[in-house]
Protein backbone atom coordinates (compact mmCIF):
# COMPACT_ATOMS: atom_id res chain seq x y z
CA UNK A 1 0.00 0.00 0.00
CA UNK A 2 1.16 3.13 -0.85
CA UNK A 3 2.10 6.08 1.71
CA UNK A 4 -0.40 9.10 2.95
CA UNK A 5 2.53 11.17 2.00
CA UNK A 6 2.66 9.51 -1.87
CA UNK A 7 -1.15 9.81 -2.04
CA UNK A 8 -1.10 13.90 -1.14
CA UNK A 9 1.93 14.12 -3.41
CA UNK A 10 0.65 12.32 -6.26
CA UNK A 11 -2.87 14.58 -5.87
CA UNK A 12 -0.92 17.89 -5.93
CA UNK A 13 1.68 16.94 -8.98
CA UNK A 14 -1.80 15.02 -10.21
CA UNK A 15 -3.68 18.93 -10.31
CA UNK A 16 -0.86 21.16 -12.07
CA UNK A 17 -0.50 17.94 -14.80
CA UNK A 18 -4.05 17.87 -15.53
CA UNK A 19 -4.56 21.42 -15.94
CA UNK A 20 -3.44 24.43 -17.89
CA UNK A 21 -2.46 27.15 -15.35
CA UNK A 22 -1.37 30.65 -15.90
CA UNK A 23 1.00 32.55 -13.66
CA UNK A 24 0.90 35.73 -12.58
CA UNK A 25 3.01 38.09 -14.73
CA UNK A 26 6.86 39.04 -12.58
CA UNK A 27 9.37 40.37 -14.27
CA UNK A 28 11.80 37.89 -13.89
CA UNK A 29 14.61 40.19 -14.58
CA UNK A 30 14.70 42.34 -11.80
CA UNK A 31 17.17 42.33 -9.09
CA UNK A 32 15.30 43.07 -6.34
CA UNK A 33 12.60 41.70 -3.93
CA UNK A 34 9.13 42.25 -4.43
CA UNK A 35 9.09 45.12 -1.52
CA UNK A 36 12.42 46.17 -1.19
CA UNK A 37 14.18 48.22 -4.69
CA UNK A 38 17.10 48.91 -2.40
CA UNK A 39 18.33 45.10 -2.00
CA UNK A 40 21.37 44.00 -3.80
CA UNK A 41 20.65 40.81 -3.02
CA UNK A 42 23.32 37.95 -2.42
CA UNK A 43 26.25 38.47 -4.40
CA UNK A 44 29.89 36.52 -4.94
CA UNK A 45 32.20 35.79 -6.95
CA UNK A 46 30.87 32.63 -8.42
CA UNK A 47 27.11 32.92 -7.54
CA UNK A 48 24.80 35.94 -7.85
CA UNK A 49 20.81 36.51 -7.63
CA UNK A 50 18.73 37.68 -10.85
CA UNK A 51 15.66 37.49 -9.22
CA UNK A 52 13.64 36.52 -6.35
CA UNK A 53 10.09 35.85 -4.94
CA UNK A 54 7.37 34.19 -3.43
CA UNK A 55 4.49 31.99 -4.74
CA UNK A 56 1.18 30.53 -3.21
CA UNK A 57 -0.67 27.32 -3.96
CA UNK A 58 -3.99 26.56 -2.76
CA UNK A 59 -5.87 24.02 -3.63
CA UNK A 60 -9.44 22.43 -2.98
CA UNK A 61 -9.58 19.82 0.20
CA UNK A 62 -12.68 18.17 -2.12
CA UNK A 63 -10.21 17.31 -4.89
CA UNK A 64 -9.13 14.43 -2.02
CA UNK A 65 -12.56 12.78 -2.27
CA UNK A 66 -12.58 12.53 -5.87
CA UNK A 67 -11.09 8.75 -6.03
CA UNK A 68 -9.47 8.69 -8.54
CA UNK A 69 -7.17 11.54 -8.45
CA UNK A 70 -7.58 12.18 -12.49
CA UNK A 71 -10.75 14.36 -12.35
CA UNK A 72 -8.82 17.83 -10.92
CA UNK A 73 -10.88 20.76 -12.62
CA UNK A 74 -8.68 24.22 -13.07
CA UNK A 75 -10.29 25.34 -10.17
CA UNK A 76 -9.19 23.56 -7.82
CA UNK A 77 -5.45 24.40 -8.10
CA UNK A 78 -3.86 28.31 -7.97
CA UNK A 79 -1.11 29.21 -8.28
CA UNK A 80 -0.11 33.18 -8.22
CA UNK A 81 2.80 35.45 -7.01
CA UNK A 82 2.56 37.23 -3.35
CA UNK A 83 5.27 40.38 -1.48
CA UNK A 84 7.04 38.94 0.98
CA UNK A 85 4.93 40.31 3.67
CA UNK A 86 2.02 38.35 2.24
CA UNK A 87 3.97 35.31 2.84
CA UNK A 88 4.81 36.18 6.40
CA UNK A 89 1.54 36.12 6.98
CA UNK A 90 0.97 32.67 5.84
CA UNK A 91 1.23 29.55 7.45
CA UNK A 92 1.08 26.57 5.11
CA UNK A 93 -1.19 23.73 5.24
CA UNK A 94 -3.83 25.38 6.96
CA UNK A 95 -7.70 26.02 6.14
CA UNK A 96 -8.51 28.72 4.05
CA UNK A 97 -11.26 31.28 5.33
CA UNK A 98 -14.26 29.07 3.55
CA UNK A 99 -12.75 25.82 5.40
CA UNK A 100 -12.83 23.83 2.07
CA UNK A 101 -9.15 24.56 0.79
CA UNK A 102 -5.68 24.25 1.34
CA UNK A 103 -2.29 26.46 0.68
CA UNK A 104 0.93 26.75 1.15
CA UNK A 105 3.88 29.19 -0.02
CA UNK A 106 7.24 28.94 -0.86
CA UNK A 107 10.06 31.07 -1.82
CA UNK A 108 12.55 31.14 -5.22
CA UNK A 109 15.29 32.85 -6.70
CA UNK A 110 17.38 33.03 -9.78
CA UNK A 111 21.24 32.55 -9.44
CA UNK A 112 23.65 32.36 -12.00
CA UNK A 113 26.81 30.56 -11.37
CA UNK A 114 30.11 30.37 -12.68
CA UNK A 115 30.67 26.87 -14.97
CA UNK A 116 32.88 25.35 -17.81
CA UNK A 117 30.60 25.41 -21.28
CA UNK A 118 31.13 23.62 -24.48
CA UNK A 119 33.72 26.04 -25.63
CA UNK A 120 36.23 25.27 -22.48
CA UNK A 121 35.32 28.93 -21.25
CA UNK A 122 33.84 29.76 -17.85
CA UNK A 123 30.82 31.85 -18.69
CA UNK A 124 27.69 32.15 -16.13
CA UNK A 125 24.95 29.79 -15.91
CA UNK A 126 21.93 30.27 -14.59
CA UNK A 127 19.28 28.37 -12.14
CA UNK A 128 15.80 28.25 -10.11
CA UNK A 129 16.34 27.52 -6.67
CA UNK A 130 12.95 26.52 -4.56
CA UNK A 131 12.79 26.21 -0.83
CA UNK A 132 10.31 25.21 1.52
CA UNK A 133 8.25 28.59 3.56
CA UNK A 134 6.02 27.85 6.46
CA UNK A 135 4.98 29.73 9.25
CA UNK A 136 6.61 32.87 8.04
CA UNK A 137 10.10 32.12 7.37
CA UNK A 138 12.42 29.62 5.26
CA UNK A 139 12.61 26.43 7.42
CA UNK A 140 15.10 23.76 7.23
CA UNK A 141 14.64 21.42 4.12
CA UNK A 142 15.27 17.43 4.95
CA UNK A 143 15.86 16.87 1.29
CA UNK A 144 17.58 18.23 -1.53
CA UNK A 145 16.08 17.49 -5.01
CA UNK A 146 18.35 17.94 -8.13
CA UNK A 147 15.70 19.06 -10.84
CA UNK A 148 16.30 18.09 -14.63
CA UNK A 149 14.20 19.79 -17.20
CA UNK A 150 13.07 17.99 -20.85
CA UNK A 151 13.95 18.86 -23.80
CA UNK A 152 13.19 22.86 -24.51
CA UNK A 153 13.69 24.67 -27.98
CA UNK A 154 12.10 28.21 -26.43
CA UNK A 155 14.50 29.82 -24.02
CA UNK A 156 10.53 30.86 -22.58
CA UNK A 157 10.52 27.53 -21.12
CA UNK A 158 13.39 27.33 -19.40
CA UNK A 159 13.47 26.86 -15.61
CA UNK A 160 14.02 30.46 -14.22
CA UNK A 161 11.22 31.99 -16.49
CA UNK A 162 8.97 29.68 -14.18
CA UNK A 163 6.75 32.39 -12.76
CA UNK A 164 5.80 33.46 -16.22
CA UNK A 165 5.04 30.34 -18.24
CA UNK A 166 1.52 29.81 -19.46
CA UNK A 167 1.82 26.28 -19.05
CA UNK A 168 3.44 25.45 -15.02
CA UNK A 169 3.48 21.68 -15.53
CA UNK A 170 6.92 20.19 -15.48
CA UNK A 171 8.82 23.09 -13.18
CA UNK A 172 6.31 23.13 -10.68
CA UNK A 173 5.80 19.64 -10.14
CA UNK A 174 9.52 19.49 -8.83
CA UNK A 175 8.82 22.87 -7.08
CA UNK A 176 6.16 21.08 -5.25
CA UNK A 177 9.02 18.76 -3.72
CA UNK A 178 9.09 21.61 -1.53
CA UNK A 179 5.82 21.33 0.35
CA UNK A 180 5.98 19.07 3.85
CA UNK A 181 3.07 17.24 2.10
CA UNK A 182 5.69 15.40 -0.49
CA UNK A 183 9.56 15.81 0.43
CA UNK A 184 10.55 19.05 2.28
CA UNK A 185 12.79 19.39 -0.23
CA UNK A 186 15.55 22.32 -1.10
CA UNK A 187 14.76 21.64 -5.03
CA UNK A 188 17.15 23.49 -7.54
CA UNK A 189 16.55 23.04 -11.24
CA UNK A 190 19.48 24.64 -13.03
CA UNK A 191 19.00 25.74 -17.02
CA UNK A 192 20.92 23.92 -19.29
CA UNK A 193 23.56 25.79 -21.51
CA UNK A 194 22.29 27.71 -24.29
CA UNK A 195 19.03 28.97 -22.27
CA UNK A 196 18.52 31.39 -19.51
CA UNK A 197 22.06 33.79 -19.24
CA UNK A 198 23.93 31.43 -22.22
CA UNK A 199 20.78 32.25 -24.62
CA UNK A 200 23.26 33.38 -27.34
CA UNK A 201 25.32 30.34 -27.23
CA UNK A 202 24.17 26.73 -28.93
CA UNK A 203 22.97 24.18 -26.32
CA UNK A 204 24.92 20.72 -26.66
CA UNK A 205 22.00 18.53 -26.52
CA UNK A 206 22.67 14.91 -25.03
CA UNK A 207 26.24 16.19 -24.22
CA UNK A 208 26.20 13.88 -21.30
CA UNK A 209 29.66 14.71 -19.04
CA UNK A 210 29.78 18.59 -19.77
CA UNK A 211 25.70 18.42 -18.48
CA UNK A 212 25.97 16.72 -15.70
CA UNK A 213 28.93 18.78 -15.01
CA UNK A 214 26.98 21.50 -15.21
CA UNK A 215 24.39 20.43 -13.18
CA UNK A 216 26.25 19.26 -10.10
CA UNK A 217 28.34 22.96 -10.27
CA UNK A 218 24.61 24.62 -10.10
CA UNK A 219 23.73 22.52 -7.29
CA UNK A 220 26.76 22.96 -5.57
CA UNK A 221 26.03 26.70 -5.90
CA UNK A 222 22.42 26.69 -4.94
CA UNK A 223 22.83 24.75 -2.44
CA UNK A 224 26.12 26.75 -0.89
CA UNK A 225 23.75 29.91 -1.52
CA UNK A 226 20.77 28.80 0.51
CA UNK A 227 23.06 27.57 3.56
CA UNK A 228 24.86 30.92 3.34
CA UNK A 229 21.90 33.64 2.72
CA UNK A 230 19.12 31.13 4.24
CA UNK A 231 18.94 28.08 6.66
CA UNK A 232 21.20 25.26 7.01
CA UNK A 233 20.17 21.69 5.90
CA UNK A 234 18.65 19.17 8.27
CA UNK A 235 21.71 17.03 9.55
CA UNK A 236 20.49 13.84 7.88
CA UNK A 237 19.50 15.50 4.64
CA UNK A 238 20.57 13.64 1.05
CA UNK A 239 19.09 13.94 -2.19
CA UNK A 240 18.18 12.64 -5.39
CA UNK A 241 18.06 13.53 -8.97
CA UNK A 242 14.53 13.80 -11.01
CA UNK A 243 14.14 14.31 -14.92
CA UNK A 244 11.96 12.63 -17.99
CA UNK A 245 12.78 12.73 -21.39
CA UNK A 246 16.32 15.21 -22.17
CA UNK A 247 15.80 15.22 -17.92
CA UNK A 248 16.11 11.62 -17.55
CA UNK A 249 19.43 10.86 -18.98
CA UNK A 250 20.39 14.31 -17.80
CA UNK A 251 19.35 13.13 -14.19
CA UNK A 252 21.08 9.86 -14.84
CA UNK A 253 24.44 11.40 -15.94
CA UNK A 254 24.53 13.74 -12.65
CA UNK A 255 24.21 10.34 -10.60
CA UNK A 256 27.24 8.87 -12.86
CA UNK A 257 29.06 12.15 -12.34
CA UNK A 258 28.93 12.10 -9.21
CA UNK A 259 29.88 8.37 -8.40
CA UNK A 260 32.47 8.25 -11.47
CA UNK A 261 33.95 11.60 -9.82
CA UNK A 262 33.66 10.68 -6.12
CA UNK A 263 31.45 14.13 -5.81
CA UNK A 264 30.15 13.57 -2.49
CA UNK A 265 29.17 17.17 -1.18
CA UNK A 266 25.86 16.52 -2.70
CA UNK A 267 24.18 13.13 -0.80
CA UNK A 268 23.34 11.65 -3.51
CA UNK A 269 21.82 8.74 -3.29
CA UNK A 270 20.35 7.79 -6.72
CA UNK A 271 18.21 9.36 -9.78
CA UNK A 272 14.28 8.71 -11.11
CA UNK A 273 14.75 8.91 -14.77
CA UNK A 274 11.86 8.37 -17.26
CA UNK A 275 12.30 8.06 -20.99
CA UNK A 276 15.79 9.70 -21.17
CA UNK A 277 17.97 8.85 -24.37
CA UNK A 278 20.54 7.40 -22.53
CA UNK A 279 21.98 6.08 -25.92
CA UNK A 280 22.04 8.86 -28.77
CA UNK A 281 23.43 6.37 -31.50
CA UNK A 282 21.01 3.33 -30.62
CA UNK A 283 18.41 6.48 -30.48
CA UNK A 284 19.31 7.47 -34.33
CA UNK A 285 19.39 3.86 -35.53
CA UNK A 286 15.89 3.31 -34.01
CA UNK A 287 14.40 6.28 -36.34
CA UNK A 288 16.10 4.83 -39.22
CA UNK A 289 14.48 1.49 -38.64
CA UNK A 290 11.32 2.97 -37.37
CA UNK A 291 11.02 4.58 -40.80
CA UNK A 292 8.74 7.03 -38.78
CA UNK A 293 9.98 10.09 -37.26
CA UNK A 294 7.10 11.63 -35.10
CA UNK A 295 9.00 14.77 -33.57
CA UNK A 296 11.59 15.42 -35.99
CA UNK A 297 13.36 18.26 -34.04
CA UNK A 298 14.38 14.95 -32.01
CA UNK A 299 17.05 13.89 -34.69
CA UNK A 300 17.39 17.22 -35.89
CA UNK A 301 18.69 18.32 -32.02
CA UNK A 302 21.15 15.21 -31.92
CA UNK A 303 22.76 16.66 -35.20
CA UNK A 304 22.53 20.16 -33.94
CA UNK A 305 24.33 19.65 -31.13
CA UNK A 306 27.02 17.48 -32.11
CA UNK A 307 27.55 19.89 -35.48
CA UNK A 308 27.51 22.93 -33.15
CA UNK A 309 29.55 21.62 -29.50
CA UNK A 310 31.39 18.43 -30.70
CA UNK A 311 34.99 19.15 -31.29
CA UNK A 312 35.61 16.03 -33.29
CA UNK A 313 32.72 17.24 -35.73
CA UNK A 314 34.44 20.77 -36.24
CA UNK A 315 37.24 19.40 -36.64
CA UNK A 316 36.00 17.38 -39.68
CA UNK A 317 34.25 20.11 -41.03
CA UNK A 318 30.59 18.95 -40.44
CA UNK A 319 28.12 20.81 -41.64
CA UNK A 320 24.20 20.57 -41.52
CA UNK A 321 24.10 20.58 -45.00
CA UNK A 322 26.39 17.25 -44.81
CA UNK A 323 23.45 15.27 -42.96
CA UNK A 324 20.25 16.61 -44.32
CA UNK A 325 18.37 16.63 -47.17
CA UNK A 326 17.45 19.84 -48.74
CA UNK A 327 13.83 19.69 -48.46
CA UNK A 328 14.39 19.26 -44.98
CA UNK A 329 16.74 21.98 -44.42
CA UNK A 330 14.30 24.39 -46.55
CA UNK A 331 12.05 23.96 -43.87
CA UNK A 332 14.27 26.42 -41.17
CA UNK A 333 14.14 24.20 -38.91
CA UNK A 334 17.89 25.06 -37.97
CA UNK A 335 16.85 28.77 -37.45
CA UNK A 336 13.99 27.74 -35.45
CA UNK A 337 15.96 25.47 -33.31
CA UNK A 338 18.45 28.40 -32.95
CA UNK A 339 16.62 31.36 -32.48
CA UNK A 340 14.95 29.74 -28.94
CA UNK A 341 11.59 31.57 -29.99
CA UNK A 342 9.68 28.43 -30.40
CA UNK A 343 8.18 25.98 -28.49
CA UNK A 344 8.82 22.13 -30.01
CA UNK A 345 5.13 21.60 -30.17
CA UNK A 346 5.21 25.45 -32.93
CA UNK A 347 7.88 23.21 -34.76
CA UNK A 348 5.89 20.95 -35.48
CA UNK A 349 3.05 22.75 -36.47
CA UNK A 350 5.67 24.93 -38.70
CA UNK A 351 6.76 21.99 -40.34
CA UNK A 352 3.17 20.18 -40.91
CA UNK A 353 2.58 23.87 -42.43
CA UNK A 354 5.61 23.74 -44.64
CA UNK A 355 4.34 20.49 -45.60
CA UNK A 356 0.91 21.73 -46.57
CA UNK A 357 2.53 24.49 -48.56
CA UNK A 358 5.49 22.74 -50.25
CA UNK A 359 4.82 19.00 -50.26
CA UNK A 360 2.93 18.85 -53.76
CA UNK A 361 6.14 20.13 -55.10
CA UNK A 362 8.31 17.80 -53.78
CA UNK A 363 9.50 19.52 -50.51
CA UNK A 364 9.17 18.06 -47.33
CA UNK A 365 6.04 16.11 -46.48
CA UNK A 366 4.49 14.93 -43.35
CA UNK A 367 2.35 12.61 -42.95
CA UNK A 368 -1.19 13.26 -40.81
CA UNK A 369 -4.06 10.96 -39.53
CA UNK A 370 -7.60 10.98 -40.87
CA UNK A 371 -10.09 8.72 -40.04
CA UNK A 372 -9.20 6.88 -43.06
CA UNK A 373 -5.59 6.18 -41.66
CA UNK A 374 -2.24 8.64 -42.41
CA UNK A 375 -2.61 10.79 -45.32
CA UNK A 376 0.27 13.36 -47.04
CA UNK A 377 -0.32 16.81 -45.53
CA UNK A 378 -0.61 18.95 -48.82
CA UNK A 379 -3.04 20.98 -49.59
CA UNK A 380 -4.07 18.48 -53.32
CA UNK A 381 -4.83 16.16 -50.43
CA UNK A 382 -6.71 18.08 -47.84
CA UNK A 383 -9.58 16.87 -49.92
CA UNK A 384 -10.24 13.48 -51.29
CA UNK A 385 -11.19 12.35 -54.48
CA UNK A 386 -14.85 13.05 -53.49
CA UNK A 387 -14.26 16.84 -52.91
CA UNK A 388 -14.73 16.21 -49.52
CA UNK A 389 -12.84 17.42 -46.99
CA UNK A 390 -10.27 15.23 -45.25
CA UNK A 391 -10.55 15.13 -41.03
CA UNK A 392 -6.76 15.70 -40.68
CA UNK A 393 -6.02 15.18 -36.98
CA UNK A 394 -3.39 18.26 -36.47
CA UNK A 395 -3.15 18.02 -32.47
CA UNK A 396 0.57 18.51 -31.49
CA UNK A 397 2.30 16.03 -29.01
CA UNK A 398 0.15 13.10 -29.42
CA UNK A 399 2.43 11.46 -31.61
CA UNK A 400 0.04 11.58 -34.43
CA UNK A 401 2.11 13.39 -37.09
CA UNK A 402 5.34 11.78 -38.30
CA UNK A 403 7.25 11.88 -41.49
CA UNK A 404 9.41 9.38 -42.95
CA UNK A 405 13.30 9.31 -43.20
CA UNK A 406 14.27 10.05 -46.11
CA UNK A 407 12.79 12.99 -45.81
CA UNK A 408 15.11 14.36 -43.23
CA UNK A 409 18.30 12.50 -43.63
CA UNK A 410 20.31 12.02 -46.79
CA UNK A 411 20.78 8.69 -48.28
CA UNK A 412 24.14 7.97 -47.07
CA UNK A 413 23.67 8.77 -43.55
CA UNK A 414 20.70 6.21 -43.65
CA UNK A 415 22.42 3.40 -45.47
CA UNK A 416 25.52 4.43 -43.24
CA UNK A 417 23.54 3.58 -39.78
CA UNK A 418 21.44 0.96 -40.82
CA UNK A 419 24.56 -1.19 -42.24
CA UNK A 420 27.61 0.77 -42.48
CA UNK A 421 27.24 1.25 -46.19
CA UNK A 422 29.36 4.13 -47.92
CA UNK A 423 27.13 5.58 -50.38
CA UNK A 424 29.32 8.45 -51.32
CA UNK A 425 26.95 11.60 -50.41
CA UNK A 426 28.05 12.10 -47.25
CA UNK A 427 31.70 11.68 -46.57
CA UNK A 428 33.23 8.52 -44.43
CA UNK A 429 34.71 10.76 -42.40
CA UNK A 430 31.87 13.48 -41.16
CA UNK A 431 29.54 9.93 -41.21
CA UNK A 432 32.33 7.93 -38.43
CA UNK A 433 32.76 11.56 -36.42
CA UNK A 434 28.83 11.77 -36.02
CA UNK A 435 28.79 8.36 -35.01
CA UNK A 436 31.64 8.82 -32.33
CA UNK A 437 30.07 11.94 -31.25
CA UNK A 438 27.08 10.25 -30.65
CA UNK A 439 28.29 6.82 -29.38
CA UNK A 440 30.41 8.71 -26.32
CA UNK A 441 27.63 10.55 -24.71
CA UNK A 442 25.71 7.31 -24.52
CA UNK A 443 25.51 6.84 -20.62
CA UNK A 444 27.33 3.26 -20.44
CA UNK A 445 29.85 4.26 -22.81
CA UNK A 446 33.37 4.16 -21.07
CA UNK A 447 32.93 0.86 -18.69
CA UNK A 448 31.56 2.82 -16.44
CA UNK A 449 30.36 0.32 -13.19
CA UNK A 450 27.10 2.00 -11.62
CA UNK A 451 26.49 2.30 -7.78
CA UNK A 452 23.44 2.04 -5.86
CA UNK A 453 20.31 4.38 -7.10
CA UNK A 454 19.73 4.41 -10.57
CA UNK A 455 16.42 3.97 -11.42
CA UNK A 456 14.51 3.64 -15.16
CA UNK A 457 11.36 4.07 -16.08
CA UNK A 458 10.89 3.63 -19.68
CA UNK A 459 7.59 2.87 -22.33
CA UNK A 460 7.94 0.16 -24.48
CA UNK A 461 5.80 2.32 -27.28
CA UNK A 462 7.47 5.66 -26.75
CA UNK A 463 7.24 7.13 -30.16
CA UNK A 464 10.00 10.22 -29.05
CA UNK A 465 12.69 8.16 -26.80
CA UNK A 466 12.34 4.76 -27.86
CA UNK A 467 12.54 1.83 -25.75
CA UNK A 468 16.02 0.68 -26.78
CA UNK A 469 17.12 3.30 -24.82
CA UNK A 470 16.49 1.26 -21.77
CA UNK A 471 17.44 -1.76 -23.64
CA UNK A 472 20.91 -0.28 -24.18
CA UNK A 473 21.49 0.66 -20.80
CA UNK A 474 20.16 -3.27 -19.13
CA UNK A 475 21.92 -5.34 -22.15
CA UNK A 476 25.35 -3.36 -21.04
CA UNK A 477 25.14 -2.60 -17.14
CA UNK A 478 22.65 -5.71 -16.57
CA UNK A 479 20.16 -5.52 -14.01
CA UNK A 480 21.84 -6.66 -10.95
CA UNK A 481 23.02 -3.14 -9.98
CA UNK A 482 20.14 -0.77 -11.22
CA UNK A 483 15.98 -0.59 -10.69
CA UNK A 484 14.34 -0.60 -14.34
CA UNK A 485 10.30 -0.23 -14.45
CA UNK A 486 8.93 -1.25 -18.48
CA UNK A 487 5.90 1.16 -18.37
CA UNK A 488 3.18 -0.75 -20.64
CA UNK A 489 0.02 0.75 -21.26
CA UNK A 490 -2.66 1.86 -23.88
CA UNK A 491 -0.84 5.36 -23.50
CA UNK A 492 2.25 4.74 -25.70
CA UNK A 493 3.36 8.34 -26.41
CA UNK A 494 6.12 9.80 -25.34
CA UNK A 495 4.14 13.55 -23.46
CA UNK A 496 1.10 11.66 -21.81
CA UNK A 497 3.76 8.94 -20.75
CA UNK A 498 5.83 11.99 -19.36
CA UNK A 499 2.09 13.05 -17.12
CA UNK A 500 1.78 9.31 -16.10
CA UNK A 501 5.60 9.64 -14.52
CA UNK A 502 5.16 12.84 -12.55
CA UNK A 503 1.68 11.68 -11.65
CA UNK A 504 1.59 7.93 -10.83
CA UNK A 505 5.20 6.55 -10.38
CA UNK A 506 7.81 9.58 -9.47
CA UNK A 507 6.83 9.93 -5.64
CA UNK A 508 7.07 7.26 -4.59
CA UNK A 509 10.63 6.39 -6.63
CA UNK A 510 11.75 8.97 -5.23
CA UNK A 511 10.97 8.17 -1.50
CA UNK A 512 12.54 4.39 -2.07
CA UNK A 513 15.81 6.37 -2.38
CA UNK A 514 15.98 9.11 -0.21
CA UNK A 515 13.88 6.64 2.81
CA UNK A 516 16.92 3.87 2.02
CA UNK A 517 14.10 1.16 0.39
CA UNK A 518 15.77 1.47 -2.88
CA UNK A 519 16.83 -1.89 -4.41
CA UNK A 520 17.77 -3.07 -7.68
CA UNK A 521 15.30 -4.93 -10.11
CA UNK A 522 13.23 -5.64 -12.94
CA UNK A 523 9.54 -4.40 -12.52
CA UNK A 524 6.17 -4.51 -14.97
CA UNK A 525 4.02 -1.77 -14.88
CA UNK A 526 1.11 -0.26 -16.61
Amino acid sequence: MKSIKFFAHLILISIVVATSLTACSNDIDTLQKVEDPSNTAFARSDVRVTAQGYVQTKFDKKAFTRGSGREFKPEDFQIRSITESQAKALSTGEAGDDGSSVWYAYKWVTLNYLCKTADGSQKELSELVVMPYRFGSVCRPSQLIIGCHSTITSDEERPTNFTNLEHLGEINMLALFTSILSQNALVIVPDYEGYGSTKSIAHPYCNRELTAEQVVTGAKAGLSYFESEEVKMKDNWSAAAIGYSQGGAVAAGVLRYCQQHGETSLRLKGAVCGDGPYDPLATLKRYISMDKLYMPVAPTLLLKGAIDTDPEMAATGCDYHDFVTEEFYATDIFNMIQCKSMSTDQIQAALLKHSCDHGDDGGFTMMALTSNGFQPYTKKNLVDDKGKSRDFELENGKGYNYCTVDQCLKPGVIAYFTDGTILGDVPEAKLKALERALAKNALTDGGFTPGPGFTFFHSTGDEVVPYCNLESVRNTWGTSDIKTITFQSYITYHVATGKTFFTLYCGSLVDEILKGTWAPGEQMAG
